[in-house]
């Protein structure tokens, strides 16, 4: 007898009082992009949120953020920014089908549902070309990747110092150990506008200024700084040089998870190790918080071969330096569920939109 099948269903009033508990309870552990912090924060851009439970038999199999877009003489858009969070490709499948049921029984204007999954690949050369074949099997296309973090460095916590430290490239350990015996102290700060300024300026920084990084709005960028703060989930870490934080960093807690969310430094201030010191810090607080895994947010694609080609190659670098190896997910795709909006939507829609955006908001993008 085969398994009763997924279904979707919208979250209780419990549930979402309760989301980011549930959210690490996910088979993925949980994902900033999915958090409390992040649905509130997207509502300052006109995104509307859904909280969406998968359930099997009754018993709740995973939780994902809906962000939900209503587009003139279209419908509506969702946007699932991780997830769903299914353990393979099989799992994913499973769980967008359920969705497609969902919408198409309660949410008859929905046209299509993008989605990136939290699931790796062996191979970057799986991040491109067709759709996987449990995806092609329920309608779902390949569409670009929309989070900077589709390719990422992760760092495993449950380890002790010794091992942890072992475990990066020989240069790096070498540039912790400097900034250590130069007696570089890290501090933390409060998410407190005084702290937002001097990261926003250490963030323009970046790659001596000239990594020219896409950043979000100041109100969005500090909607999440703030909002993770406030749950206890969110910490600014500074190092200082006469007094003035010369590389500062943003890390966050989910469950088991940690996240480098944001980071800069002023590299004309900066002495050998600093920026390596400072992530060595959060990496022992993440695992004294009961993370077991760090997140170092995002590297430059397996096909780029120097800033020319990706800005974020040479901070890539550096964060490969603690992890040894890449981690690539499989990409973005797109479910259609209303095959006419879509095709207007793929065609012209989605471009006509992004602008408005850009320009109302100021933003670097759509999603």
């Amino acid at each position: 007898m085969s398994a009763p099948a997924l279904r979707a269903r919208y979250a209780t009033a419990q549930e979402t009082a309760d989301w980011d508990s549930l959210l690490a309870e996910n088979p993925d552990g949980g994902d900033f992009l999915a958090s409390s912090t992040l649905a509130e924060t997207k509502q300052l851009v006109a995104w509307r949120t859904r909280r969406v439970v998968f359930e099997r038999d009754g018993v709740r199999r995973s939780i994902a953020l809906v962000l939900e877009r209503r587009v003139p003489l279209l419908g509506r858009l969702w946007y699932i920014p991780r997830g769903p969070a299914g353990a393979d490709m099989t799992e994913v499948a499973e769980h967008m089908t359920a969705l497609r049921d969902f919408a198409r029984t309660h949410e008859r204007s929905v046209f299509a549902v993008t989605f990136e999954p939290p699931v790796a690949v062996a191979d970057p050369a799986e991040t491109e070309g067709a759709a996987p074949a449990e995806l092609q099997r329920i309608g779902a296309i390949r569409r670009p990747a929309i989070q900077g973090s589709a390719s990422t460095a992760i760092v495993r916590l449950d380890r002790d110092d010794d091992e942890l430290l072992a475990s990066f490239d020989k240069k790096c350990r070498n540039m912790v150990r400097r900034a250590q015996r130069d007696g570089v102290t890290v501090r933390t700060l409060p998410a407190e506008p005084e702290t937002f300024e001097q990261m926003h300026r250490l963030m323009r920084l970046v790659g001596g200024g000239s990594a020219k990084l896409a950043l979000r709005p100041r109100d969005y960028t500090e909607s999440l700084w703030r909002g993770f703060a406030e749950r206890g989930q969110g910490r600014f870490y500074a190092i200082d040089v006469d007094g003035t934080p010369a590389v500062m960093s943003y890390m966050i807690v989910i469950g088991k998870r940690a996240f480098y969310k944001d980071g800069g430094s002023e590299r004309d201030r900066v002495s050998p190790g600093m920026s390596n010191l400072i992530i060595w810090q959060m990496m022992l607080d993440a695992r004294e918080a009961g993370a077991t895994e760090i997140d170092l947010v995002g590297i430059a694609p397996a096909w780029a071969k120097s800033t020319d080609d990706h800005p974020s190659y040479g901070l890539g670098l550096f964060k490969l330096s603690f992890a040894r190896e890449r981690t690539d997910y499989v990409g973005a795709f797109d479910l259609v569920l209303r095959p006419a909006a879509y095709r207007v939507w793929q065609r012209i829609g989605e471009r006509v939109v992004a602008k408005l955006h850009r320009r109302r908001y100021r933003d670097i993008g759509l999603y």
